[in-house]
């Protein structure tokens, strides 16, 4: 999907009411156990594809639901919503370019939370109440870190005390979807450097994940490095 526009249809599936948005593929969508699949053959029928999906991203954890449409602008596209966030990484990690009915299957978080997961956590909000979310300017996101408990600025993020659970290519997949992105290292468990190309891009990342429950163990704690 190559517009810049970003479109928003509201939908009624299994009884549910869902806000699905269709952006564009250079944004960025925080961690979240809703993915947003794309370049499926739109020949492929519907309960097909569905069994197939299913068994795509089952080995990765429990699927709550999917989400494929067949209508003007929306063919060719599928939602997964997964139970957890970390189910949901694992199963992008484990599938995003996999060749999928003949072409390589484009795999992202989704934008914006499913309605089921919102109302699951406690923070639905019904359709008639939402208020429509300006852009924010890069200026906002950085004025919006408490920077008084932040060193000063750097091209590379420091993550530390991380759960021995956490990987190098957890990190990866965590941080991979922010431009400007470089690589992870990460010298002992507990500790990782993320590399950007710059400063800005690595305020958008730290603004986007700092306090993420990276796994149920972890919450990712981040800071500039110090050692640029």
């Amino acid at each position: 999907y190559t517009s810049s526009k970003r479109f928003k249809y509201s939908l009624t599936i299994t009884g549910i009411h869902k806000s699905i948005f269709v952006t564009h593929k250079n944004m960025q969508a925080q961690p979240n156990p809703t993915l947003y699949c794309s370049n499926i053959d739109w020949k492929t029928k519907k309960p097909l594809l569905r069994r197939a999906l299913h068994s795509l991203f089952t080995r990765h954890g429990k699927i709550l639901e999917i989400i494929t449409l067949r209508r003007e602008g929306l063919i060719g596209q599928a939602w997964i919503i997964m139970d957890t966030v970390q189910a949901a990484t694992a199963a992008l990690q484990a599938e995003n370019g996999v060749s999928f009915f003949g072409k390589d299957l484009k795999i992202a978080f989704a934008h914006e939370k499913s309605d089921r997961i919102a109302k699951r956590d406690g923070t639905y909000v019904p359709k008639a109440k939402r208020i429509k979310k300006e852009p924010i300017t890069t200026e906002q996101q950085q004025q919006a870190i408490p920077t008084t408990t932040l060193s000063p600025p750097s091209h590379i993020l420091l993550a530390q005390d991380l759960s021995e659970d956490v990987a190098k290519n957890t990190l990866e997949t965590l941080f991979q979807q922010y431009s400007g992105y470089k690589e992870v290292r990460m010298p002992r468990t507990g500790l990782g450097f993320v590399e950007f190309e710059t400063e800005p891009h690595a305020t958008l990342a730290l603004k986007a994940l700092i306090g993420f429950q990276i796994t149920p163990n972890s919450i990712l704690k981040l800071d500039y490095s110090k050692a640029a």
